[in-house]
Parts: C-alpha cells; structure tokens; sequence
C-alpha cells in the first residue's frame, strides 16, 4: 500500500491505500499521540480502503499532538481519583476541531468511516452529533462522553448509523464505566452498536482491530 504525507481540510495527515478506493478511513489519534502512531494498522487491516491518518492541529505535552487545550493539571488531579468519566467536560476549541474535521470529511467526497481513539473518538461523536459529514459508520475504541448537556438532545442523528464501541476492562485513563455509558447513549439514539468489551487497559488490543476490519469488510462487501 502506498503512504503519503498530504493536507488536507487544513490538517496534515498521513494517507495510505489507493486514493480511488470507493471508501475512506478516518483515524482520529488521542491526546499526546500522532498520524503516526496509528497509520502502520491501515496495512495490518488488508481492506481496500483509503486510509486518512489527521494530525491533531495542536502540540501536546509532551508529545504527539491534541484536538483541542487540555489542562495537564486539571487532569492529574481528576486521576488521582481513580480512572475519569468525562460527560461534564465541555472543553474549549471542540468546535474548531469539529469544523477541521468537517472540512477533512468533505474535501475527500466519498462514503466515510469515522474511527477515533480516546481523545479522537469524543471527537468523531461530536463530528456526528453536530450534523458533519454523516459517516457510514463510526468506531469509536476507549472513550468518553463529553459535554453531555448539548449531546443529548442531538443524540437521535445517530439514528440507525452503524457504531462499534470498544472498551478495556482495566482501562486506568477512562473508566469502564464510561465506555458502558458511551454505548448506552448511543443505543438511545437508535444506532446499530456492537459493543466489545474486552481485557486490557487504554489501547487498541487485536481484538479491536479484528472488530473493525470485519465491519469495514461488512461495508466494502469483501470476505
């Protein structure tokens, strides 16, 4: 598969696959990681997509990059009381990135998956749940709710969109708790969801990315 360095919507990303495949594969990385760390799996998957790897458009500390200000001491001290559930969280500058991620998903102008981790799959959801480009399906692998007041009454535009919701039992950055509550929401919306939990803590195990392969070969219609 051919990888490329390109811009796209405004945000650099990473590209791998042919650009002419009939869908697109938008991996949104979390906090303090990049394009980088993640496009390796484009190959490992074996589907005929074309992969699109964003860089987040702000440095983290320290390392990698974010979607939007996170306060590094805010945050320690909320995990000092054990792993967090962030519904009430509301953070500055998820409107820019939703209106990046926007212009990322329109200038590629063809059926999209929205896979985001951690960080990046609050940011898919908020994608969504603002009427941005409707995806044909969305994966969202250990995260959260956020700012839960102005989802919840958006939540029906999830109606009957396919969601796969992953979540590490011994998750120690979001709680179990908050991957259950992220599928119970999308359920309530009227989303198609295949919720795997599974052994392990914030990561993408193999199990993951068996599960996302076959749903990407569900929609391409390929064993």
């Amino acid at each position: 598969m051919t990888e490329r360095e390109l811009e796209l919507g405004g945000l650099r990303a990473i590209a791998v696959g042919d650009e002419t495949a009939p869908l697109a594969v938008v991996v949104l990385h979390g906090r303090q990681m990049a394009a980088a760390d993640l496009a390796p799996f484009a190959r490992s998957l074996g589907v005929p997509a074309y992969f699109v790897f964003p860089d987040g458009p702000l440095p983290a500390e320290p390392r990698g990059r974010t979607w939007w200000p996170v306060d590094s001491e805010a945050r320690i001290r909320r995990l000092a009381s054990g792993p967090m559930e962030l519904s009430a969280m509301d953070p500055e500058g998820r409107a820019e990135a939703r209106a990046l991620l926007d212009a990322l998903c329109k200038q590629l102008a063809r059926p999209i998956v929205l896979v985001g981790f951690s960080q990046g799959g609050m940011l898919a959801m908020d994608h969504v749940l603002h009427g941005g480009t409707r995806p044909a399906a969305l994966a969202l692998l250990s995260s959260t709710r956020i700012a839960i007041g102005d989802w919840q009454p958006r939540a029906h535009a999830l109606a009957d969109l396919p969601v796969l919701v992953a979540h590490g039992h011994a998750d120690m950055e979001l709680a179990f708790v908050a991957g259950e509550l992220l599928r119970d929401f999308a359920i309530a919306g009227g989303a198609r969801v295949t919720w795997l939990p599974f052994e392990g803590g914030h990561e993408i195990p193999l199990v993951v990315w068996r599960a996302l392969r076959t749903q990407l070969r569900q929609l391409l219609q390929v064993t």
